[in-house]
């Protein structure tokens, strides 16, 4: 029982420590990642949220050709994102001459205000987390080593490289899952429900944050999107194809093992067969055999009693 308790905990932390390598590749750069998120937001919203983003964004555009733009600075302060006007002139002539789309114009308007340095939230956890995630990505050989000792421990608590196999092959098969089951969660939940944006888009321009479950979850659900690149998609592909095969080549071991098992009861069993045929012969034999003497009796003293009959018609006579 403990050696299966501490092989359960060297899969575990295995498999966190490998998924979280995978994903820290890319979780790393938040700038690309909030730009992103904006865009999905943009994207997932209503058309008519789009069109009145976008002419809130034109207006800005024509008050940016007055002389006096503090009125314009006065409601861009409203809004929750710090949209830097000066930046946003060439963008309102890029839009008016039809080189950018609207999605284009509200993503490059709002990027301006993203800085290119981005820090995650002060919270304990997740400053450990990313403390531990830094310390990683500056010390390979420190990951390479912790990684190999992992491995060494599972060996020896395994006992056998038969054994070792198939539990990396579990492994590879739970690495696989983890990577790709919420990804088919979250593309079921595209599918079936849909992500709809409308309240926080509307919200980014109008400066008041409004609570919406369906739009929040959109959000949160857009933003794992953003961990799933090609590249990892097709690491999980490649971890849960050699989980099942090796699952399957484990199951073939399993029945290559229980057969020997079967023969070896077949033979046994086909020994015991003929003694028992032999002796339920001996029993249907004798059993003939007396069921032959009656016959041959009955036969007798039929005969017995004709010939008394025969004899004692004369001297009636």
């Amino acid at each position: 029982m403990i050696r299966k308790f501490l092989i359960w905990i060297v899969k575990n932390l295995l498999i966190l420590l490998l998924v979280t390598f995978i994903f820290s590749s890319v979780a790393l750069d938040l700038p690309t990642m909030v730009k992103g998120i904006f865009n999905d937001i943009f994207q997932y919203a209503t058309p008519q949220a789009q069109k009145e983003v976008v002419s809130k964004l034109t207006m800005a555009c024509s008050a940016l050709g007055g002389k006096d733009i503090s009125v314009l600075q006065q409601e861009t302060s409203k809004i929750p994102v710090p949209i830097d006007i000066s930046k946003s002139g060439s963008l309102c002539k890029d839009y008016s001459s039809g080189k950018i789309n609207d999605k284009e114009f509200f993503f490059s308007v709002i990027g301006t205000a993203i800085p290119g340095k981005m820090e995650l939230p002060k919270v304990k956890a997740l400053e450990k987390y990313n403390s531990v995630l830094d310390f990683l990505s500056k010390n390979k050989a420190y990951y390479i080593i912790i990684l190999l000792a992992l491995l060494g421990a599972l060996y020896l608590l395994a006992g056998s490289l038969s054994k070792f196999l198939t539990i990396l092959s579990g492994i590879s098969f739970g690495m696989g899952i983890l990577i790709l089951l919420p990804y088919a969660a979250i593309m079921a939940y595209a599918r079936f429900v849909g992500f709809d944006t409308t309240a926080i888009l509307l919200s980014i321009v109008q400066g008041s944050l409004s609570f919406d479950v369906k739009a929040v979850a959109s959000v949160v659900l857009l933003l794992i999107l953003r961990n799933y690149t090609s590249f990892i998609l097709i690491l999980g592909f490649t971890f849960l194809g050699i989980g099942i095969a090796g699952k399957v080549y484990s199951w073939k071991l399993k029945r290559q093992k229980a057969e020997p098992r079967k023969e070896v009861k077949e033979e046994k069993s086909k020994k015991e067969k003929p003694a028992k045929e032999k002796l339920t012969k001996e029993e249907e034999d004798e059993a003939y055999m007396h069921r032959d003497r009656s016959a041959k009796e009955i036969l007798d003293e039929l005969e017995d009693m004709h010939r008394k009959k025969m004899k004692e018609k004369p001297e009636n006579k």
